[in-house]
């Protein structure tokens, strides 16, 4: 395969020591080449000795190399602190000023309900705090203050309630400035999904005590609308003689749950809102999930068939999502019902991560075979100068995309008519459900799985567009409202992620994502750290801890990382399957080299010859020899099996006839002789037949003798008949003589020879070719060339064939005595 580089070869073969590289297994590291001008049978070339490299010594980083690894992680800090002061001065999350010791909520909460007659169970008052995701969108849909999204304070209290005459949880939803914002009186947990559907709703007898809550002095409650959200009925009342538009927004639940809520803007406005949000909210919000659940399932489940899965990394990271998830559900006061429930939901949040990780790293592995991470190093505790700079990269620009997010809400908070569908921060920080390292993992697994497959069905360049737009339409991180706009955002975001991924690498990919999550989040429980000293160390301590760990890695030597790491078992099997592949192909290659490369012109003589290699490589053969009395020896024949042995007894079987045939010997002779050999030296798996000829080109005396080969067909005055040669194949079985038939091919008549693989291949009906078709299409074929016979058997065969590809090599050899 060098020959068409370096023929002709000239002094000046320096160049092509990278191609000649290239080609090496393994392409091993190099650091001279030996080489000289040689001058064989088979042409000139030349030969390279390879001196591998010697072992380079350990080498810390340079001081400016750590240098330039601060000033970018310091411009990703001053990038996201910029973006964070902007977002103090517009996004209802970060406006919040100190909030209030909690006894005061505690407080407000005993004074609102003081007059509803309620009897308190023995559990004392639970706090948290919640986002205002409805009111926000409301606030800036409508363009009213944006500080109505601000976070609320939710105090609950199981409470019994005469009014419904029944227990259940009393939750009130507290501005930062103590007023009542919102009342629900519903079973708390997973109790609520599985409550009594049979008995009658209490919205009537509660709405008057709950509306009371929320109404401020000089307000009432005009004419109610009827409306509905997700099948249940819901309606909504104008609140009169405010000082700003509102309205109360009261849903009854199946089982006897009751929720008022207080929100801006007046009725009609309101209700056009939600129309549009409605219109939306199954193309949005429900489709996407959908569907790319259903691509993930899929992709593990066929990655998995396959063995084209790795789960050490998937799990690891699912491990770490749960117990994340199972801390936020054991930090809260449950019951043993609800906590049931959270450890239900810490589960599956970790098996998705692991679902999702494990499927999109394994699919990107699988779909580039040059793939390699740090994060088989660090996840193995191999931390060196490679691993550090990605980790320190991915803080860097996690940091700066963080900062670019907070800018792009600054900038929807600004702009008339758009706004986000969700709020800064999903409150709490930590939930059983949502956090920040179950987000920030399930970006970059989502990048992952849709780089893999983009890579697969598009050229090179079009990759990052097809992800990114993949992306925005199927796994959108950021609900921006109108949706157009919402598009372009996750668009750019994914763009951002997929150009991280491929420049930097996978660890950079991964923390990016983490600390893009982690870095707001850990700025808001900064901001109120009374409340929330545990989310702040949970979300600043792995920003913190991967910094740490870059610099730890930049201060190692190479040689931690030097030694290679065994990759997952997967990719060994798609190494060593790549490996066979590329080894049938040189197979395949040799093959075809062992063939003629050319038909030999015979005065008074007409031949052709066509062989057909099937997907794995074969051994059929044919050769044309001449003797040193200028007789025509014609070889056919086909090696049982596929592979390695087989093209080792077809490369025995053409060099024993080369060097066996002389003159005065006849066929059977000559095979009895390469029966020898393939015995000597052939695998005792591997057996060959072979017919062999003589042919006297100017008498047309012709002698043959078989070994086990399909009898040749012979084309005489318009009629075609089998010669019947029986004969044993060689290389096994007893030991055996050969019989030599003679006859004379007179001018105009021919001979063909076929391999097995064109009578026994199958359409796809599993239906053979068979002996008597070739027969048939013969005698259509009278006085036609040697050419134009080949192509006529050949293509009934094709047609035979349909779609299905041929099993086994098919070999023809058409000989043909001139008219």
């Amino acid at each position: 395969s060098l020959l068409p580089w370096v023929q002709p070869l000239h002094p000046g073969v320096q160049p092509l020591l990278p191609r000649v590289q290239a080609l090496l297994p393994g392409r091993p590291s190099c650091r001279a080449f030996e080489i000289r001008r040689a001058k064989k049978p088979c042409g000139a070339g030349i030969v390279c000795k390879i001196v591998p490299a010697a072992p380079a010594p350990d080498r810390m980083q340079t001081p400016d190399e750590i240098r330039r690894l601060l000033i970018a992680l310091g411009l990703g800090v001053a990038a996201f602190a910029g973006g964070l002061g902007l977002a103090r001065t517009r996004v209802p999350d970060y406006r919040l000023d100190q909030l209030p010791a909690q006894s005061t909520f505690l407080q407000r909460y005993a004074e609102v309900t003081r007059g509803l007659g309620i009897r308190w169970a023995e559990e004392e008052p639970r706090l948290a705090l919640s986002d205002a995701a409805r009111d926000a969108q409301l606030a800036d849909a409508l363009g009213l203050d944006s500080s109505l999204g601000r976070p609320r304070i939710q105090v609950s209290r199981d409470a019994f309630l005469p009014a419904a005459n029944d227990v259940r949880e009393l939750t009130i939803d507290f501005s930062p400035d103590g007023r009542p914002r919102a009342v629900r009186w519903q079973q708390h947990g997973w109790r609520r999904y599985f409550a009594d559907f049979t008995r009658p709703n209490v919205l009537e007898p509660l709405f008057a005590s709950f509306s009371g809550l929320l109404l401020t002095p000089g307000e009432s409650i005009g004419q109610e609308r009827s409306t509905s959200v997700g099948g249940a009925p819901a309606r909504i009342y104008p609140i009169l003689g405010g000082a700003a538009p509102a309205h109360l927004f009261a849903i009854e639940s199946p089982g006897g749950g009751v929720a008022v809520a207080r929100r801006p803007g007046d009725v009609d406005l309101g209700l056009a809102v939600m129309q549009r949000y409605r219109s939306l909210a199954f193309l949005q919000e429900v489709v996407p999930p959908v569907l790319r659940t259903l691509a993930v399932l899929l992709l593990f489940l066929v990655l998995t068939a396959r063995g084209r899965i790795g789960l050490a990394h998937g799990a690891l990271l699912g491990g770490v999502t749960l117990a994340v998830s199972a801390a936020a559900g054991l930090a809260g006061q449950w019951s043993p019902e609800e906590l049931a429930y959270a450890c239900v939901q810490a589960v599956l949040s970790g098996l998705w991560i692991f679902l999702v990780w494990s499927a999109g790293e394994s699919f990107l592995r699988a779909s580039d075979p040059g793939f390699s991470t740090s994060l088989d190093a660090l996840l193995r505790g191999r931390l060196g100068p490679r691993g550090g700079r990605a980790l320190l990269h991915g803080v860097a620009l996690g940091a700066g995309l963080a900062g670019l997010l907070l800018l792009l809400r600054t900038t929807a908070a600004a702009l008339p008519g758009v706004w986000f569908a969700e709020p800064a921060l999903r409150l709490p920080v930590f939930g059983v459900w949502h956090h920040p390292l179950r987000g920030g993992i399930w970006l970059a697994a989502m990048a992952l799985i849709l780089l893999g497959i983009t890579r697969r069905l598009f050229a090179a360049r079009q990759v990052p567009w097809a992800t990114a737009l993949a992306g925005a339409l199927l796994a959108p991180p950021l609900a921006i409202q109108p949706y157009v706009l919402g598009l372009a955002a996750n668009f750019a975001l994914y763009l951002i992620l997929v150009h991280l991924g491929s420049r930097y690498g996978l660890t950079t990919l991964l923390t990016a994502s983490l600390t893009a999550v982690l870095l707001p989040a850990a700025a808001f429980a900064a901001q109120h750290l009374a409340w929330l000293p545990g989310t702040f160390a949970a979300t600043a301590g792995p920003t913190a801890a991967f910094i740490v760990l870059g610099l730890v890695g930049l201060l190692r030597p190479d040689t931690v990382e030097a030694q290679r790491l065994q990759p997952p078992a997967f990719m060994r099997r798609i190494e060593e399957e790549r490996r066979l592949r590329y080894e049938m192909q040189l197979l395949a290659r040799m093959q075809e080299g062992l063939l003629p490369q050319h038909v030999p012109a015979v005065a008074g003589w007409d031949l052709a010859a066509r062989s057909i290699l099937a997907t794995e490589a074969g051994g059929d053969l044919y050769d044309f020899l001449f003797d040193d009395d200028g007789q025509l020896w014609i070889a056919v024949g086909d090696v049982a099996g596929h592979g390695y042995s087989c093209a080792i007894v077809q490369a025995m079987t053409t060099a024993a006839l080369t060097s066996l045939i002389r003159p005065g010997l006849q066929p059977s002779e000559v095979l009895l002789q390469v029966d020898r050999v393939i015995r000597r030296g052939g695998s005792p798996r591997n057996f060959a037949s072979l017919t062999l000829l003589r042919i006297d080109p100017q008498s047309g005396g012709v002698v043959i003798s078989n070994a086990g080969h399909p009898f040749p067909l012979l084309v005489l005055d318009g009629d075609v008949s089998e010669i019947v040669l029986p004969g044993l194949p060689l290389g096994k079985g007893p030991e055996r003589r050969y019989l030599d038939v003679t006859f004379h091919l007179p001018p105009g008549s021919a001979l063909v020879f076929c391999s097995d693989g064109l009578m026994e291949t199958m359409d796809g009906q599993e239906k053979p070719y068979g002996f008597d078709r070739p027969l048939e299409v013969l005698r259509r074929a009278p006085g036609t060339p040697a050419d134009a016979i080949l192509d006529l058997l050949l293509a009934d065969w094709r047609r035979h064939l349909g779609t299905e590809e041929p099993p086994d090599d098919t070999t023809v050899v058409v000989v043909k005595r001139s008219a």
